[in-house]
């Protein structure tokens, strides 16, 4: 139940940059908005009805072994009757600028059904650089894949949910926002639709559309993610509330049931 996975490999001269690079319209240096230390935990519905699994997050967790990081993790996966059609379970941790809140390096374990994935990725002003290992369930042979993306200043899970938390968000307002979450690097386009009262909570609603960045640094579809809707509260937390997407497997949502201060 990967809702995003992620990875890819460029190296073109910056005279043949393709046209997206040019309507990129998200800063890439400064510090990203902070947020205080806390802990989100989210359901995963089909449809809102059917409980497929949990999602959790936490940002300004203290750990001594890395006092020199503002870390972000998030862990979860597929429940119930949805993780034995689809299991899936996963553990992502960033380690952040505690200055800029952007990112220094992740690190992340998936365990699917067919194979588990194990991934480390530096990020540096010069782009993305690290390993994805694949262990296989099925005697297939494992393997090592050494990855780069050299997007200058890019962004992982964690620093692109805070990028898109600190942009103004007005209504109208695009946003081209290439980032790096996990395996592999895509192109995120932001809408914001406008201001409502979701779940009891302002909130200002976005739509979400993510492409691949090929090799070659061309887009290309991301078909398991057809649409998506977002939800984040209008407030100073600006914390994502629900998430409505369309994906391969049917209508998935997740929606926050916890927020505690750490």
């Amino acid at each position: 139940m990967k809702l995003i996975p992620l990875l890819l490999s460029l190296a073109l001269p910056l005279a043949a940059a393709p046209e997206w690079t040019k309507q990129v319209n998200v800063p890439k240096s400064g510090a990203l908005l902070k947020i205080p230390p806390v802990h989100l935990s989210y359901n995963l519905s089909w449809d809102g009805r059917l409980k497929a699994g949990t999602v959790d997050m936490t940002f300004g967790k203290k750990d001594p072994k890395y006092p020199k990081h503002f870390l972000a993790q998030g862990w979860g996966g597929s429940t119930g009757w949805a993780s034995v059609l689809y299991p899936f379970q996963f553990n992502y941790v960033g380690f952040l600028s505690p200055k800029t809140f952007r990112p220094v390096m992740f690190i992340g374990n998936e365990n699917g059904k067919r194979k588990n994935s194990n991934y480390q990725f530096r990020f540096k002003k010069s782009g993305v650089t690290g390993t994805k290992k694949s262990v296989y369930k099925n005697g297939k042979k494992d393997k090592i894949q050494q990855r780069a993306f050299q997007y200058p200043s890019s962004l992982d899970l964690f620093s692109g949910l805070l990028q898109i938390r600190s942009m103004p968000l007005d209504a109208g307002q695009t946003y081209k926002m290439p980032f790096h979450p996990v395996g592999k690097p895509y192109l995120a386009t932001v809408k914001v639709l406008g201001r409502e009262n979701h779940l009891g909570r302002q909130a200002i609603k976005l739509s979400i559309s993510m492409q691949h960045i090929e090799e070659n640094l061309e887009l290309k579809s991301y078909k398991k993610l057809k649409s998506s809707t977002v939800w984040i509260s209008d407030d100073q937390w600006r914390i994502p509330l629900e998430v409505r997407a369309k994906v391969w497997v049917g209508n998935v949502r997740m929606r926050l049931v916890s927020q505690k201060a750490l």
